[in-house]
């Protein structure tokens, strides 16, 4: 009923079917977010009655655009109204992405250390870290109220008994941690940073609090992959119609995340100088997959080769775009998947 609303709405106003999608999405959500989300919250008091209280950290900072759309928008996959359901959820979300668990390293083994996840979301990280890592304590951090009251009901199914917890919240344009210098152990950041203001200023941060032998791993959306320049670049954009007078980066970055109000595709070099100007180095581990990239893959590349619209690092993506012995799509030796991850140490 919803979708067929949005798309005569569409037809009148000449709105194309990525804005029918976008708008589906976003209001789905909030009708499931406005039903379960105070069931779970009862049925999760007393155990979250046990994990401390978000400590504001924001330090009278302006709001952003960035701070007031995912204040808004927290992407929440519940109810979660049972230690199961959340178990099963951290299970569909890491390994129904391939070659998610093996390149970000979830989760863990982090025995006795102290591990932090910068954009911790609703907490599907923290719940796998609390329920798999072995770390002594585990902190949270996001920009979002909302998703931190998320985080700490989907973590009270799993915190165990000598794991401290802390979550803060922090404002996008001035992240200010409450914690000493080189404390934590391991720092996760999973499809946060593209999305923020200024990402060198975070990496910054995080590299302070981060421990002389420490490491960070962090996931950003990457350039060079099959969905931007295969499914975006090729199919929507090419041969559905949809904005041809952009490039596949330019389509991507304003329809990802359901058109969040900063977003970019990387690519290392890009990576390699935001982290440089932190103090930290970075070495490029590949991009694992969302659902369906792969059988994209499969599907357009033979077509796309053979289309000659492409742009200039669109053609030498799919001209070098090959199979492993894995059947996982490779760029420069690398799998190509649209999450590119980084590991992150000290460069002195």
């Amino acid at each position: 009923m919803l979708l067929e609303v949005l798309s005569r709405y569409a037809r009148a106003t000449g709105k194309d079917s990525l804005w029918v999608s976008t708008q589906h999405a976003k209001l789905s959500r909030a009708g499931k977010r406005a039903v379960w989300r105070p069931v779970e919250s009862v049925v999760t008091l007393p155990r979250r009655l046990r994990l401390p209280r978000p400590i504001d950290a924001r330090n009278g900072a302006s709001a952003t655009t960035v701070d007031a759309y995912w204040g808004s928008h927290t992407i929440w996959q519940g109810p979660f109204l049972s230690k199961a359901a959340s178990l099963r959820y951290i299970e569909e979300l890491t390994d129904g992405r391939p070659l998610k668990r093996r390149l970000a390293g979830l989760h863990g083994p982090h025995v006795s250390k102290v591990v932090l996840d910068y954009g911790c979301g609703p907490g599907n990280d923290l719940a796998g870290f609390a329920e798999f890592s072995g770390a002594r304590e585990i902190i949270g951090v996001d920009i979002s109220r909302r998703a931190l009251d998320m985080a700490r009901a989907r973590v009270s199914w799993h915190a165990k008994p000598g794991t401290k917890f802390r979550f803060i919240q922090v404002a996008d344009s001035r992240v200010s941690l409450p914690i000493e210098t080189g404390y934590v152990d391991y720092i996760q950041s999973l499809g946060v940073l593209m999305c923020t203001s200024d990402c060198v200023q975070i990496l910054t941060e995080l590299a302070r609090v981060l421990k002389p032998a420490g490491e960070i791993r962090i996931m950003l959306y990457n350039a060079d992959s099959v969905h931007v320049q295969l499914t975006v670049g090729y199919e929507w954009r090419l041969r559905n119609g949809q904005r041809p007078d952009l490039t596949p980066e330019q389509l991507f970055e304003q329809t990802a995340d359901l058109g969040a109000p900063t977003m970019v595709a990387t690519r290392p070099p890009q990576v390699a100088a935001w982290c440089e100007q932190a103090g930290l180095r970075s070495e490029f581990l590949g991009g694992y997959f969302v659902p369906g990239e792969i059988e994209a893959c499969r599907r357009l590349l033979e077509e796309a080769r053979r289309e000659p619209r492409l742009t200039v690092p669109q053609r030498a993506f799919v001209d070098g775009l090959s199979f492993d012995q894995e059947g996982y799509p490779i760029y420069r030796g690398l799998p190509a998947g649209l999450s590119a991850m980084y590991r992150l140490t000290h460069t002195s």
